[in-house]
């Protein structure tokens, strides 16, 4: 296992050696994409292509990783976990300057087992006495759970995927499922167990930033349902861990159909109707981004990749884009926007 996380001055010294632009924050400086590691299917052909992928945005500038544990079967964790390994055995890379962020909470599937995520709830989470199935927050065919037994099975599965004994920030996976079951006063509730469940994780040293990873749960209207309030959630981080809370990160959507994010006032801080970007910054969590291409459905003739992730990238306030990209001729031409004298809006 690789000891060790991201700090301000290990990313810091990875960004002033790139011909790269970059952000900071308080807790690390990071490229403006991330390598995303969402699609794909579930073979060693699609892993090979991303081993070398990831391989190269690493030395190439780019510090970001993001995963979760059900995606593609495990084995996009694995596959992460896998090139960390070799670059930081290698001495390529040091383990202080690469951000790795990844997600639990969706009931995933095992690909080496040959587990789908039905029959890995049942085998492995139910059998095996990790949750009970009134643990299961149902929406059609999605399933959530909220249980702190679960994500302290969960991060330790996603730590030997990675090669990690810590993981730089730690996002519960699309929790608007659990609150479109649970109610707001029940998943608030909930919630709070799971935070202070999340605050003993950093204290041992397995994670060092926790936060919500959502589809449309931050940026739905308020009387949609499944829809979170930012400030509520940092009221139940605080309400565990006082103003010293590690509850830094949110995740969200945004594209050119996908805008609300930034362009609809749905979050209320302190009696004020902020954007999802503007109240994160209020209440002083990281924004970060995802589906750039709205998985896939952006990109066509009449439309350029590059132009499209510039356009999401640049708006105020996002720390870094999560971008699909698995290609290293995907990757190279995306990292080519930020290079040289590019400047930000």
């Amino acid at each position: 296992m690789i000891s060790g996380y991201a700090t301000l001055s290990g990313t810091g010294k990875f960004v002033s050696q790139q011909d790269i632009s970059f952000r900071k924050s308080p807790m690390f400086y990071t490229s403006p994409i991330a390598l995303g590691t969402h699609l794909g299917d579930m073979n060693e052909k699609d892993s090979k292509i991303y081993r070398e992928g990831i391989e190269y945005g690493l030395m190439n500038g780019l510090n970001f990783i993001d995963t979760a544990i059900n995606y593609r079967g495990m084995r996009s964790e694995r596959d992460v976990g896998y090139v960390l390994k070799s670059l930081i055995d290698k001495g390529s890379i040091n383990r202080d300057e690469i951000i790795v962020s990844t997600k639990g909470g969706i009931i995933p599937g095992d690909i080496e087992a040959n587990l789908v995520p039905k029959e890995y709830l049942q085998k492995i989470l139910l059998e095996g006495g990790i949750i009970k199935q009134s643990d299961l927050n149902i929406v059609d065919n999605h399933r959530h759970v909220l249980t702190p037994n679960y994500y302290k099975f969960a991060i330790g599965a996603s730590k030997k995927h990675l090669n990690l004994n810590t993981i730089d920030i730690y996002y519960i996976h699309n929790p608007e499922v659990s609150m479109m079951t649970l109610g707001p006063e029940l998943f608030y509730k909930q919630l709070r167990k799971l935070f202070s469940f999340m605050e003993e994780q950093v204290q041992i040293g397995n994670i060092k930033y926790y936060g919500l990873a959502t589809w449309l749960g931050l940026i739905n209207d308020t009387n949609q349902e499944g829809y979170i309030s930012l400030e509520e959630v940092i009221n139940t981080a605080k309400t565990v861990a006082g103003e010293e809370h590690h509850f830094r990160f949110i995740q969200f959507p945004l594209n050119k159909h996908l805008n609300k994010g930034i362009k609809q006032q749905n979050q209320k801080v302190n009696g004020k109707w902020l954007s999802l970007v503007d109240a994160a910054e209020e209440l002083g969590v990281i924004s970060t981004t995802s589906a750039p291409f709205n998985l896939g459905k952006s990109i066509d003739k009449a439309n350029n990749p590059q132009e499209i992730l510039l356009e999401v990238i640049q708006n105020k306030g996002i720390f870094s884009t999560m971008v699909g990209m698995k290609q290293i001729k995907h990757i190279k031409e995306n990292i080519q926007i930020f290079q040289g004298n590019f400047q930000y809006k």
